[in-house]
């Protein structure tokens, strides 16, 4: 009999277990993980957030989900001043940083808090100099709307807010041309009677095209500006800014021949929608990734 009760016990105590188990309620699954703070994709520099346009950004979403931005938590001894300076680069940007937050100071954090950092910006300033017929000086900076008149000599003047490398061109009816970076002019040299001229096209140093942060350049390069001629009026000027060289741009800069539309209309297809901030002098684009390219169009009106 004892021998039965221990068999029988066998059985049935798996059994029980069983069915308590098919009985009891369904294991929810285990909580999604908190999204995970996002890194800043770029080395922050306070360049990168001159002429920032807070009020032209989208409210903020402190979920870590949206793609032009990145999030910070709030640690102890944090101030709003130090997460500036650790993200942005720059400590002043603490007051524009807490009206993003919609924080009523910058004071006001406290461990934990979420604060959204918008990605970096990069831009160029674009205007013209011109110089009349019988006058000695360009004129100070204009946009590129400026009327001028036949006989007048004009520059570009641009500057990027970061270090990157900038790529001009020119488009007219009878084609392109690279305006930036541009060969140096050719020296004249003396050539003895009978002999004919050996003067090598110069070729453009390694780093041409790369511009310095608020630094300003003007083309054409030099005391001589381009002549104004009505006829050419209407073409147009394309300006690209990268923080990295371009490369399909790059194999262009030593071309002696002709440039097609299209091999610039590629790189055009890669350059990131939507503008954050365009209104003359200045183009900006907020970026998420150092690959990105700022483009834009000015037009040479007369």
């Amino acid at each position: 009999m004892k021998r039965f009760l221990i068999q029988f016990l066998i059985i049935l105590i798996p059994g029980l277990i069983v069915g308590c188990g098919y009985f009891q309620k369904k294991d929810e699954p285990p909580p999604l993980p908190p999204i995970e703070e996002t890194k800043p994709p770029l080395t922050m520099k306070s360049e990168y957030f001159k002429s920032f346009p807070w009020s032209a950004l989208s409210k903020p979403r402190k979920d870590g989900n949206e793609p032009d931005t990145s999030t910070y938590t709030i640690r102890e001894a944090d101030t709003l001043d130090k997460v500036a300076e650790s993200t942005m680069g720059d400590q002043s940007l603490a007051v524009g940083l807490a009206e993003y937050n919609d924080l009523s100071s910058p004071s006001k954090i406290s461990p934990g808090e979420k604060i959204v950092i918008p990605n970096p910006i990069i831009g160029m300033s674009s205007q013209m100099l011109v110089k009349a017929k019988r006058e000695k000086d360009f004129t100070p900076a204009k946009g590129f709307d400026v009327e001028m008149k036949t006989g007048d000599e004009y520059k570009m003047k641009f500057e990027s807010n970061v270090d990157g490398y900038a790529y001009i061109f020119r488009q007219g009816p009878k084609g392109m041309d690279m305006l930036y970076p541009a060969r140096p002019p050719q020296a004249k040299k003396q050539v003895k009677k009978g002999k004919k001229p050996k003067r090598p096209e110069p070729t453009l140093a390694p780093d041409a095209g790369k511009v310095k942060a608020h630094e300003p350049f003007e083309i054409p390069i030099g005391k001589k500006g381009f002549a104004y001629d009505p006829k050419k009026a209407g073409d147009q000027v394309l300006v690209f800014l990268s923080l990295r060289p371009i490369p399909e741009l790059e194999d262009l800069k030593e071309r002696e021949k002709k440039i097609r539309p299209e091999e610039v209309e590629d790189v055009k297809h890669r350059v990131k929608g939507g503008e954050v901030f365009s209104q003359p002098p200045y183009h900006l684009l907020r970026i998420s990734d150092p690959n990105e390219i700022l483009w834009f169009e000015l037009n040479l009106t007369g």
